[in-house]
């Protein structure tokens, strides 16, 4: 649960350093979604206390669960009526009911058209790339290629298994080109879940995405429920804290692993189990039952496209 405390305010304010925007709480600690230049105008919707940064703890909160802190901006410009941002608890059951805008999937998942996709709502596609040291989905680089083509947003995972760390990572980026041709615009992710008789231990998720890190200057995006949950169980670890969860849990409470104060993308039905929802997407048939991974993030296109690949 967030405690933050906040006050209710509405206005805009100016950015007049590169500052950060953390996402789930005001604090030095939490990750980062992106950056801010100097001169970009932003809305505030709240005034937050959180981690004092150069003797400052003031902070603003400028959505649902985003904040900058308030030392590198400018006056805040307040308008006479207060105004709630989009609040995730209100919207949340609206959107589940629409066509999502992220869908996960790999090559056991039938596409007829990723452009009526688009046309119909969808914003964002995860696409498996590789499994541990070996595997490569071979429908990867062609759906990569087509989905761009239309202007989907395009990302790629990996499921960890037991093999070795660095073998695991040349894989992932070789067959995703990132090795040779890396880019900004490819979200990147860690599949952890439960493979039994292959399972990834936690240090080697550490390892992995350390790993991704170091190579492309970015973090991997993790992707995990119960498996996370068990092996950290109540324990706050900043490492993966400092990453943007991506939930897996078919349920209509989403909860968090105590190192997350909420999360960035909800992938909240496997086409099956899971809240009543919108769960098909025109243009994509899904699995040979016509299931499809479906997944819910908190905000509009546009704030989807900026945190994407941050």
């Amino acid at each position: 649960m967030n405690d933050t405390v906040e006050i209710p305010i509405s206005g805009t304010t100016q950015v007049n350093a590169v500052v950060n925007v953390r996402q789930g709480s005001p604090r030095t600690s939490a990750p980062v979604l992106r950056k801010l230049a100097p001169g970009t105008t932003v809305q505030v919707f709240a005034l937050a206390a959180g981690d004092a940064f150069q003797g400052n703890a003031h902070w603003y909160r400028i959505s649902d669960s985003t904040y900058i802190w308030a030392g590198g901006c400018g006056e805040l410009q307040t308008s006479s009526q207060v105004t709630s941002a989009p609040m995730d608890s209100q919207d949340r059951a609206a959107q589940l009911n629409q066509v999502p805008m992220v869908i996960d999937m790999s090559h056991g998942d039938g596409v007829i058209s990723f452009a009526d996709a688009k046309n119909a709502g969808l914003v964002g596609v995860i696409h498996k790339a590789t499994t541990g040291a070996t595997g490569k989905d071979d429908a990867y680089k062609s759906r990569r290629d087509a989905a761009l083509s239309v202007g989907l947003l395009w990302g790629a995972y990996h499921w960890g298994t037991a093999a070795p760390i660095n073998d695991q990572i040349d894989n992932f980026l070789g067959w995703t080109g990132l090795d040779q041709k890396p880019d900004n615009t490819t979200l990147v992710a860690l599949d952890f879940e439960s493979t039994p008789g292959n399972q990834m231990p936690l240090a080697d998720a550490k390892a992995f995405c350390t790993g991704i890190q170091s190579k492309l200057g970015r973090r991997a995006v993790i992707y995990s429920g119960n498996t996370l949950k068990s092996g950290l169980g109540s324990t706050v670890d900043t490492f993966f804290g400092a990453h943007r969860l991506w939930l897996a849990q078919y349920g209509s409470h989403p909860t968090v692993q105590s190192s997350w104060t909420t999360f960035w993308l909800w992938q909240y039905t496997d086409g099956e189990s899971g809240p009543t929802s919108c769960r098909s997407v025109p243009g994509i048939v899904g699995d040979s039952r016509k299931r499809l991974d479906c997944d819910y993030f908190a905000g509009n296109a546009a704030t989807l496209a900026e945190e994407w690949a941050s």
